[in-house]
């Protein structure tokens, strides 16, 4: 596995008002920038903070394009590397910002690739050893270098990796039904986790490996979420029914519900502009609400089924992975029109 590369001072209340209105001014400005075909079968992107660069994951479609990793220019969305993943597509993705390492889950091969971002080159194929197991969602606690994955079941676990060695360790029993979404605290060693088949998040203490509380998700069906640090909040979409949840992380008080597009499935937080983004599958939109009042921005189109959201925290650029409608159909029946946005990344800018 290697890489291969692709072609003066105003009334304080005069000053407040212009301060309200630019801010208003700045929030309404997103918009859909660019778009850019990528690959086949893409599902979920990172953002390198050390340059910028975007990863996204191709799973590829009847052996055509894929399975690769590639990695786009932040501006233009053009591919400038690829990775190639051989017979084992990667669908959701990790970073490591500080080791440079690529985390890849194969939920078909039930294991996970660890790859030096800087070469391309594979350093690991990471299995729990168990005959089956549904590798999902990755999330890297960078502070004491450990990789958790959610491996989806009845009951689910959570395979914990560590990140210098690359080896599994063990792993977080007990985690609910149909665990989806990861969410890290690194620096309080507390791991959030959506078990999407109970409606609720539970709470690890990564050093003692117990589970130490759970609390209602505030909606049905939590697939993902994301942890605002400095607000201590959890952010969870609910695809089911159009709903971003947003709680105290510590209590699971319920802050807020606020409506989104239809069927979130992405969400990522933006600290810096205290924004908070999801990726609307069916509604084929990202949503944009404001992290301080939870009033709903904007709903800007993507026309593709809009999968995964991440965001640049130096930027505050937001990258989008917009799904193909599936062309697998039934005898007799008629092939769905592909979407015009399909299998395509999207950039908003701030």
């Amino acid at each position: 596995m290697q890489y291969s590369k692709f072609n003066q001072l105003l009334p304080r209340a005069t000053a407040l008002a212009l301060a309200a209105a630019a801010s208003v001014g700045l929030s309404y400005a997103q918009t859909l920038a660019t778009s850019a075909k990528v690959g086949k079968g893409l599902y979920e992107i990172v953002v390198d903070h050390n340059d910028g660069h975007i990863y996204v994951a191709s799973i590829g479609q009847q052996d055509i394009l894929g399975p690769y990793i590639y990695k786009l220019n932040p501006q233009t969305l053009d591919a400038v590397d690829s990775i190639a993943l051989g017979d084992t597509p990667g669908f959701g993705l990790g970073i490591n910002q500080k080791t440079r390492t690529l985390y890849t889950s194969n939920t078909r091969s039930n294991s996970v690739h660890a790859i030096d971002i800087k070469t391309g080159k594979l350093l690991a194929t990471i299995s729990n050893g168990a005959e089956k197991s549904h590798t999902r969602e990755i999330v890297v606690d960078e502070k004491n270098n450990k990789v958790y994955v959610s491996d989806v079941g009845d009951p689910s676990t959570i395979w914990v990796i560590d990140g210098k060695a690359n080896q599994y360790l063990y792993s977080l029993e007990n985690a609910g039904k149909t665990a989806t979404g990861l969410a890290i605290d690194g620096k309080k060693g507390l791991l959030y986790v959506t078990a999407m088949g109970d409606n609720e998040v539970l709470v690890y203490n990564t050093k003692t490996r117990e589970k130490v509380k759970s609390f209602p998700s505030g909606s049905e069906s939590p697939i993902n979420i994301t942890f605002d640090k400095k607000g201590n909040r959890l952010f969870i979409t609910d695809s089911k029914n159009s709903v971003l949840t947003a709680l105290n992380a510590t209590t699971g008080e319920l802050l807020q519900k606020i409506t989104v597009g239809e069927n979130p499935i992405g969400v990522s937080f933006d600290a810096k502009h205290n924004r908070i983004y999801t990726a609307n599958r069916q509604g084929k939109s990202l949503t944009v609400v404001d992290g301080k009042t939870y009033a709903v921005i904007k709903d800007i189109p993507t026309d593709g089924l809009s999968n995964t959201v991440a965001v640049n925290p130096k930027t505050g650029a937001a990258y989008v992975t917009n799904k193909q409608v599936g062309t697998r159909v039934r005898e007799g029946q008629t092939p769905p029109t592909p979407l015009p946005n399909g299998d395509t990344v999207s950039l908003i800018t701030p």
